[in-house]
């Protein structure tokens, strides 16, 4: 009897202790959402470079350490590169088929800021819900300014009736949008900035973050015009993000001189194709500007080409000479045919996207190594033939100019991919504060990538996915996943201006 009680005793003294032993562990040890294990992990705002585990519970990293972890999932960084994830700040392909190309570039988010989206609330509720990676714009003041005009009062009226519809007809805008694109070349008078400066403010309370100025675009529009626009941004301290008007010196000292004197953030969108071969002084001169107090900062692309509508007015006459090329320099996205003078005057008529070779690989160089510049797409919408920035820009970079040509260190770039923009953006964007930044407490938008072999693909014979881009997660889902594309997972969200209500 004796024994049998004894043995009992200590069956349930070993259970017990069991017990405690397991859940000390676990409390020790807890098993996460999803853990990225044995990568260098990277982090520019620290300056954080070793192999370390990171674990992620929900959308936020909630530990980086050199300890063992367990998670639901795992994934497998041995060899890889965990960083941030990269915030491009100059997209305009914002739907999912541009989406899944930016994924796989490492994008985790993509914002329309150079020229906004028109009708902003009504475009940023198609998005939400559906979209692969976090996103958000500015207001469009060349649509606004339009909006304004008491001549294009009936065109607007139309553009709310289609919009009112539940599937409505993008044909229908795209014709009303033509006829409007004569307010381009027409100055407003002093009512209609007024009415102007009320509509962007809405934008604001909308959720806009800031202003898209892209006045290259409308040159009827008077310098007294663009200064109140700036003046409202300093009000609302809000950025302003301008492609400046026309190309070379001229227009971005008048971009600085706005931004001086009505004390608005200002950022310059694709210094390289704005400055042409004058962007060793633009960029002496923004430098410069920021010392003496001005808040200014600017961005670039990895490409010698450009791409816009041919269509716009950066092809009205004199561009031969503004630009210093010709029409054989001038490529037709949809066919990749390179233009003659009778197909360049074909097209221009009907309207199209174009790629435009105009800029030389020294440039390019010159404009990276700078340590006051940030990396951003200028992606367009989605086409097979579309620009290959639209997919390649930051592969690019990495693959390219650091890992080929030594232009920038790892670090360097990938500063220039996260925590400068997410830095640049905090003044608009409470949201920024917890991205492009790989910490605690961050927002769990990731990438991980073979420094080894990552690199762009997209060519101006037509877009492919850049290589080497591992895993991205966006709020802590697996949007890339193994170097594929995670299909039917829409985890992005939208980036809000501080004025939303």
């Amino acid at each position: 009897m004796y024994k049998t009680t004894n043995l009992t005793q200590r069956l349930w003294y070993g259970l017990l202790c069991s017990i405690f032993i397991s859940s000390f562990a676990c409390a020790q040890a807890p098993e996460y959402d999803l853990v990225i294990k044995g990568g260098r992990v990277m982090d520019p705002e620290t300056g954080l470079d070793a192999i370390k585990n990171v674990a992620i519970r929900g959308d936020k990293i909630v530990d980086i350490t050199s300890d063992d972890i367990s998670g639901k999932t795992v994934i497998d960084a041995r060899g890889l590169v965990v960083a941030p994830g990269f915030i491009d700040m100059h997209v305009h392909g914002m739907t999912n088929d541009a989406h899944r190309y930016q994924a796989r570039d490492g994008v985790t988010t993509a914002m329309e800021l150079e020229g906004g989206l028109p009708f902003f609330a009504k475009a940023m509720a198609q998005k939400e819900g559906n979209t692969i990676v976090n996103y958000g714009a500015s207001a469009a003041q060349a649509n606004i300014r339009a909006f304004a005009m008491k001549a294009y009062t009936p065109y607007v009226q139309q553009i709310k009736e289609i919009l009112a519809k539940p599937g409505y007809d993008q044909s229908e805008l795209d014709k009303i949008a033509i006829n409007m694109g004569r307010a381009a070349y027409q100055a407003m008078d002093e009512a209609e900035i007024k009415d102007m400066m009320g509509l962007l403010e809405a934008e604001l309370e909308a959720g806009a973050l800031g202003i898209g100025v892209p006045v290259g675009y409308y040159p009827g529009s008077t310098r007294g015009e663009i200064y109140r626009v700036y003046e409202l941004a300093a009000q609302k301290e809000v950025l302003v993000y301008s492609h400046t008007r026309g190309f070379g010196l001229p227009g971005i000292q008048e971009a600085l001189a706005n931004a001086a004197a009505a004390g608005a953030p200002l950022h310059i969108v694709h210094l390289n194709s704005l400055s042409l071969g004058e962007i060793e002084v633009a960029l002496d001169m923004i430098a410069s500007a920021q010392k003496q107090g001005v808040n200014i900062t600017t961005e670039l692309y990895p490409y010698t080409a450009a791409s816009t509508s041919l269509e716009s007015a950066i092809f009205d006459e004199g561009w031969q000479e503004s630009l210093q090329i010709s029409y054989g320099d001038i490529q037709w996205e949809a066919t990749g045919e390179r233009l003659t003078e009778a197909t360049f005057n074909e097209y221009r008529k009907k309207g199209g996207v174009v790629i435009i070779h105009m800029m030389k690989p020294e440039w390019i160089s010159k404009g990276i190594a700078s340590p006051i510049t940030m990396i951003a797409s200028d992606g367009m919408p989605y086409a097979p033939g579309a620009h290959p920035r639209t997919a390649g820009t930051f592969a690019r970079v990495l693959g390219k100019y650091v890992r080929e040509e030594n232009t920038i260190g790892l670090m360097e770039a990938l500063a220039k991919m996260t925590i400068m923009p997410a830095k640049r953006m905090e003044l608009v964007a409470p949201a920024m504060r917890t991205k492009g930044r790989l910490q605690v407490g961050a927002d769990a938008d990731i990438t991980v990538f073979d420094p080894e072999q990552v690199a762009d693909q997209a060519t101006f014979k037509g877009l492919e996915y850049s290589k080497g881009i591992q895993h991205v997660l966006v709020n802590g889902t697996p949007v890339v996943k193994d170097g594929e594309n995670v299909p039917e997972v829409f985890p992005g969200r939208a980036v809000w201006g501080k004025y939303k209500r």
